[in-house]
């Protein structure tokens, strides 16, 4: 019973923040609602650089492709390491600056959910962890990338 409790409360995050990321993202280029925006001055600023630099646009993206990453469940290790940066920079402008409880709580919770998931997949990214490692070079044996499918 824990089992099924577990497996179905890891398919309900992945939904959800994969939903939340792929319709945020969405968002930004046809426009459902207004984009939200930060009250306070440092916040402001840095949303207004990130937009300067092309920043914002190409989160946005990264938005889209990792929220379809896990709303499909196909590549959804890759589709979290893609969509960390995006969520813990959305979580320190909003948590900290944002006057709004509501915004502090959605950001608050998609951060868990996302540490969830990440600890949930863990077993993927065991491999990266390794102290020393010697090159593999993939051009000496590329069958093993259509293996690892």
């Amino acid at each position: 019973m824990a089992r099924a409790i577990e497996k179905y409360f890891i398919i309900f995050c992945r939904f959800y923040l994969g939903g939340f990321n792929l319709v945020s993202g969405l968002n930004y280029f046809l426009l459902f609602w207004p984009q939200p925006t930060v009250r306070d001055s440092v916040g402001n600023e840095y949303v207004i650089a990130s937009m300067d630099l092309g920043l914002f646009t190409f989160a946005k993206v990264l938005e889209i492709i990792g929220g379809l990453s896990l709303v499909t469940n196909r590549f959804v290790p890759l589709g979290l390491v893609v969509l960390m940066p995006v969520t813990v920079n959305i979580f320190l402008i909003n948590a900290f600056w944002s006057p709004l409880p509501h915004v502090v709580v959605s950001v608050t919770r998609n951060m868990v959910m996302h540490c969830i998931l990440l600890a949930a997949y863990a077993n993927y990214f065991y491999p990266l962890l390794k102290f020393r490692s010697a090159p593999r070079p993939v051009w000496r044996d590329p069958s093993r990338i259509w293996k690892s499918f």
